[in-house]
């Protein structure tokens, strides 16, 4: 395969996923801070850190509105980490590889920019935002789901999911640390907020009805950071996402050093302990871990993308 066409659906499928996860932020604060009673311009700044692009909003708007936050996040054509540019970018990706793809993966990419291309203010309050996310993670579900359903089990197919695993693995990294409305990650047992914090975090990746099934108990620190980086049967932890990527690397360079950099991350979560990996405590794990992400990302252009 060429290098060009590997770049092409290696961003494809990371652009779709930034996209969702922009969505399921911006759903979460939206429903939280309807419920809440304290400082909802919190959960709007909150969605701001963990998508990315802090300094260009203030800039350009000053305060975190409900309004503004959703704008910038959401319709903003000049901001690379809104939901309009990330899928502007994964339907140019996929028009570059229609040759390769599945002709309903093309379909699919170019049925979901056609429908935001035309998005603007009035007609995201017409269908209002919570229905406007919700449509998001089903497009990037149905993009999933023919990956995974039609594709053959060959490169094209690895790097999609490479690419997949690579954004989600980073994305939940930042929602691990950033403070949600107000609340922050605590290790004190009587943090009396801890519980609200780490309810959102999980809402906010699909996981709260799942942390109630295994733990059935309200959310503390200790059991969601163990569902969320060590779990390897919880889709969005750090550990599954690092397994996925690992499994593609092997398939296509088992003997690079970007498969190498992925399977050291990932046994070093697999044959860590939880005290053991916090030691230094959770903002400089999460930070270890998200310039390690980055580095296998840099790498893996290096050993397969760099001749593009």
């Amino acid at each position: 395969m060429l290098s060009r066409t590997a770049e092409h659906l290696y961003w494809m499928s990371r652009y779709v996923e930034r996209a969702e996860n922009i969505a399921r932020f911006l759903d979460v604060a939206n429903r939280t801070a309807l419920s809440s009673s304290g400082d909802r311009a919190a959960f709007w700044r909150s969605v701001l850190s963990i998508a990315g692009g802090e300094k260009a909003f203030n800039a350009r708007y000053g305060e975190a509105s409900a309004v503004n936050v959703v704008s910038f996040t959401v319709l903003d054509s000049t901001n690379p980490s809104s939901i309009y540019a990330a899928l502007r970018a994964a339907r140019e990706n996929a028009h570059a590889v229609r040759s390769v793809i599945p002709n309903e993966l093309w379909e699919a990419m170019n049925a979901t920019w056609l429908e935001v291309k035309c998005m603007d203010g009035p007609r995201l309050r017409e269908q209002g935002l919570i229905a406007f996310c919700e449509w998001v993670r089903e497009r990037s579900h149905l993009f999933r789901g023919i990956v995974d359903g039609v594709m053959l089990r060959d490169e094209p197919y690895h790097f999609l999911r490479l690419g997949t695993a690579l954004e989600r693995a980073d994305n939940t990294a930042r929602l691990i640390g950033v403070p949600l409305g107000g609340f922050s990650p605590s290790g004190a047992a009587s943090d009396p907020f801890g519980h609200v914090h780490w309810a959102v975090v999980l809402r906010s990746v699909s996981a709260l009805k799942a942390y109630r099934t295994v733990y059935h108990d309200e959310p503390k620190q200790s059991n969601a950071l163990d569902m969320l980086i060590l779990r390897d049967d919880m889709p969005r932890s750090l550990m599954s996402c690092l397994g996925s990527a690992l499994k593609s690397l092997e398939a296509l360079g088992p003997d690079l050093e970007c498969t190498r950099m992925v399977g050291a991350a990932q046994a070093r979560l697999h044959w860590g302990r939880m005290d053991e990996l916090l030691e230094e405590g959770l903002n400089a794990f999460i930070a270890g871990f998200i310039t390690a992400n980055n580095h296998i990302s840099a790498r893996l252009h290096e050993d397969f993308l760099m001749n593009a």
